[in-house]
């Protein structure tokens, strides 16, 4: 396995983008949030439908 640290794997034009605090602080709440739903006993379609509502 071949690992690549994030800052050579990102793209140079996500580099600039500083995110504020409220976004950051957000992202988390909304990471929590999805890790409670996950159910190993669902179909990859219900997962992936919670994923899909995360990234909106």
């Amino acid at each position: 396995m071949n690992l690549i640290p994030p800052i050579k794997a990102l793209n140079k034009a996500y580099l600039r983008v500083k995110p504020s605090r409220q976004d950051i602080e957000k992202f988390k709440h909304n990471l929590k949030l999805l890790l409670e739903q996950i159910n190993e006993a669902e179909s990859e379609e219900f997962h992936k439908n919670i994923i899909s509502q995360f990234l909106q």
